[in-house]
Formats: C-alpha cells, structure tokens, sequence
C-alpha cells in the first residue's frame, strides 16, 4: 500500500526514530502517547493539506518539507464511521475521546491502522450521510508503526518543493 507523508526536511532520513516524534512523545488527534502513531494519506492532495494545517501559512511548507511516499505491506485498517466519531473531534485542542477512540483501533491486535477524516475539511462533509461524498473526506491514515514493524515499511522517495511554484503565483 502506497502512503504519503510530509516530513520536516530535517528528519526525512530518520522516520523510522518515531520515539522522538511528538505523537508518540506527548499524542496527536488520534492516538496517546507511547503509541507509535504514524500519520500518513492516501494521496499527495490530503499529505498538502494536512501539513498546511500545522504552519501559520502554507507558503512556509516548501521551505521546510518535502513529500514522502510510502510503501507498507499490505494493511488491516479499520474506517471510522460517522457514529463513531466523539463530540469535538475536529476540534484544535484534539478532544481526549478521539485519542481514546484511536488507541481503542490502534491496540487491537486485528488492525494495524485506521482510516480517519481530514479536520481540514468541512466537517458537514466528513460526516455526511452519503458515503461516497463522505469518502472524499477520508483519505487519512494512522498506523501503528510497531503492530507493522518499521523495517516492513520502504520509504519509497521524497519530492521537494511540495506545493508547485504555480500554487502562489501572483496573478
């Protein structure tokens, strides 16, 4: 299975060091910590805007990522559905209940991820009662790093500048 990621330029060549990674230090939206929570998209598009979610403008993630791909052996994923997701979970303080949520999946010995909606998207969207308009929303992936074994996964290539020149070019 084929994943992508943004990863600060600095730590492209140690991902594999996911101990000193803030969501395994002190926990994300979808995991505690001490839970090898990698975070990954089905696409490119998702990886773009997950990681302009975290800087003060996007223009800054040229500088200082580049667009990682991934290849993990064959997943045993568990969707979120719209019933299961707490109150708040799309929230920026990351509510305890979607970390609780997330470790519930990513603990069970029957999965080795989950696959969880985007918070840069509506969340109207996200959980919208037609699965195929909900879909679109979902192209996030969290796998437990240590259920797959960290040497299973290759670290495919990386490609800078993330975002095209064109993207902010002034008319």
């Amino acid at each position: 299975m084929i994943l992508f990621k943004a990863i600060h330029k600095n730590y492209v060549n140690s991902w594999k060091d996911y101990q000193k990674t803030s969501s395994f230090r002190t926990g994300a939206r979808w995991n505690s910590a001490g839970i090898a929570a990698m975070y990954t998209s089905v696409n490119p598009q998702n990886a773009m805007l997950e990681i302009a979610n975290y800087l003060a403008s996007p223009k800054l993630v040229n500088a200082m990522y580049v667009l990682s791909v991934f290849e993990f052996p064959s997943l045993r994923l568990h969707n979120l559905v719209p019933n299961e997701l707490p109150p708040g979970w799309h929230s920026v303080t990351k509510p305890i209940q979607a970390k609780l949520l997330g470790d519930k999946y990513l603990n069970d010995p029957n999965y080795d991820g989950i696959v969880v909606p985007s918070v840069t998207i509506n969340q109207t969207v996200a959980t919208h009662p037609v699965n195929d308009i909900r879909a679109a929303a979902y192209g996030n992936v969290v796998v437990n790093l240590e259920t797959i074994g960290v040497n299973k996964i290759t670290l495919v290539d990386s490609f800078s500048p993330i975002y095209s020149s064109s993207m902010f070019a002034n008319p």
